[in-house]
């Protein structure tokens, strides 16, 4: 039958953050916070369910273009978002992602877990587990110094 044309893979990531639900809730959910920690100044959100978010970034490979919709939030708890990624105008993957938080030691646990369709080409699982990855720590990063626990 040939080469496959597409391919479904999934990667969990979890981080323990020491600060308290709310203020990494807030990072999530709120437009400048989330803009400033994702790299992203031109940040589309519209946080509730059914509304979309957008970014993009640009790098060596071109124009990375991120268009999704929240399909379920549960305030301070869970958020559901399907999106896709583009490179110069091509999707080549399309996921599910979904974000838990979690009170744990004084601080918060947070697990993203990503199911995706991958259209080669495409840097695929791994590409996208790196960049969360480096997104999740920046995020750390940025908790740390936001002092503003709230909007």
């Amino acid at each position: 039958m040939g080469e496959q044309s597409q391919h479904h893979r999934e990667f969990t990531l979890e981080r323990l953050y020491p600060n308290c639900k709310e203020h990494v809730w807030a990072a999530w959910s709120i437009r400048e916070k989330k803009a400033a920690w994702l790299g992203s100044k031109e940040l589309e959100m519209d946080f509730f369910p059914g509304g979309i978010e957008r970014s993009g970034f640009r790098n060596s490979m071109g124009e990375h273009t991120s268009e999704g919709r929240y399909f379920e939030i549960k305030e301070g708890e869970r958020i559901v978002l399907a999106y896709s990624m583009a490179v110069n105008g091509r999707v080549h993957t399309v996921s599910l992602a979904t974000i838990t938080l979690e009170d744990e030691q004084g601080g918060t646990r947070l697990k993203y877990t990503e199911q995706m369709c991958v259209i080669p080409p495409s840097d695929g699982v791994e590409g996208r587990e790196h960049g969360w990855g480096a997104l999740l720590d920046g995020l750390a990063g940025y908790l740390a110094a936001d002092t503003r626990q709230t909007a």
